[in-house]
């Protein structure tokens, strides 16, 4: 499908990637053609589809932007990006799906996280349950027993779509917003005065990327902390982080385009990081930021660093990023210390969407014979 808004001469963007794409799909009979971030065409291919599927599924959400997809299938988050595949029904040369498949490395090796979005006018039609049974296939391929996939919560079609594969409700995260000319400042500042007096044991350090080795280092702890965040019924085991995963995550960010902001609460009589919060911003992006981890170790918790940390983190962003508009959070829906905190400086909920997990060796045996239902998923916490 091509998007007729997105400028240049729309008739003539099938060029020698998408050429090169289908004649491989002919030849080989395959459905899925995997996405490269050189494949210009092919990425366009993608951001319509899913841009499509958003304004039907997900209206509150940002648009997917060409150069942002190509740059995460180039870095990822840490440098460890998924892959996207474009899906093509049988007989047909445009792409009708795209399916996400992403492994992590690191840790949690027995686990896949998995997306699915059907254009909307095409569904119901068994699209969804062929991209669902090429997950099983390569989740099985790679050796690994749980698969992880999200939708809206209210998604009732959905949701029955995924437990007639064998996925059992296990989670849920909410997304907020911050509509930052929706703010009350008066009660802004009565919150930051009541922080800084909880953390008058702390001074607070600002840091942009590329961050210096040796304060990544000190930041390995308190990064690791996100551990505590609630995970539901999910199967998961703590990540893992280091100073080259630190590295690494800074490196990706920096090349997808990203400016990353972070804070931290030294305590002034250790020098110990207690506490962080990150926030990041793009240019391809002016009026939207992404609130990334806030995390507080167990040892420095009951001074209000949360609080403090993200009221301070706007002060910044009001003075280096003042065309800023809207910041995203997400939070497991039964965080309800951040919840409280979030809600405190104006982050309004959006959206309350599940988490399903299937393990394979307790996966009913009705793959086959799956009808399909609403099929458009979103990977979970994304």
């Amino acid at each position: 499908m091509i998007n007729v808004n997105s400028g240049g001469s729309i008739n003539a963007r099938i060029n020698k990637s998408v050429a090169t794409a289908i004649s491989l799909r002919h030849a080989t009979g395959m459905p899925f053609i995997r996405v490269r971030p050189q494949d210009d065409d092919l990425v366009q291919q993608v951001v319509d589809l899913e841009n499509t599927a958003k304004r039907v599924d997900d209206p509150e959400a940002d648009d997917s932007i060409p150069e942002l997809v190509a740059r995460g299938l180039k870095y990822g988050w840490d440098l460890e990006p998924g892959e996207k595949y474009l899906y093509y029904p049988e007989g047909g040369d445009t792409p009708l799906g795209v399916l996400d498949i992403d492994h992590p490395m690191r840790d949690n090796l027995q686990l896949v996280w998995a997306g699915l979005v059907v254009h909307p006018d095409h569904r119901r039609r068994g699209h969804g349950t062929a991209m669902m049974e090429e997950v099983l296939r390569q989740t099985r391929e790679l050796g690994r027993s749980i698969i992880w996939m999200g939708t809206a919560e209210d998604d009732l079609g959905a949701r029955a779509f995924l437990e007639r594969f064998g996925f059992v409700y296990s989670s849920h995260d909410a997304r907020r917003f911050q509509v930052l000319a929706d703010v009350d400042r008066a009660e802004l500042d009565r919150l930051h005065r009541e922080a800084m007096a909880a953390a008058s044991d702390y001074e607070l350090v600002r840091q942009m990327s590329p961050t210096p080795d040796g304060i990544l280092e000190q930041l390995i702890k308190v990064t690791a902390a996100i551990n505590d965040a609630p995970m539901g019924d999910l199967v998961f085991e703590d990540e893992k982080f280091d100073l080259q995963r630190l590295k690494d995550i800074e490196t990706a960010s920096a090349g997808t385009g990203n400016r990353l902001y972070r804070i931290f609460a030294r305590h002034k009589i250790t020098g110990e990081v207690g506490g962080h919060t990150v926030v990041v911003t793009n240019p391809l992006r002016p009026t939207f930021a992404g609130q990334g981890d806030t995390a507080v170790s167990r040892e420095h918790r009951g001074h209000r660093l949360g609080m403090l940390l993200k009221i301070e983190m706007m002060h910044w962003l009001a003075d280096v990023e003042p065309q800023l508009e809207r910041i995203e959070t997400w939070n497991h829906a039964d965080n309800t210390f951040m919840i409280n905190v979030n809600e405190a400086i104006g982050y309004r909920l959006s959206r309350v969407f599940a988490a399903f997990q299937l393990l394979l060796d307790q996966q009913a045996t009705t793959v086959a014979s799956a009808e399909a239902t609403k099929e458009t998923l979103t990977p979970v916490g994304g």
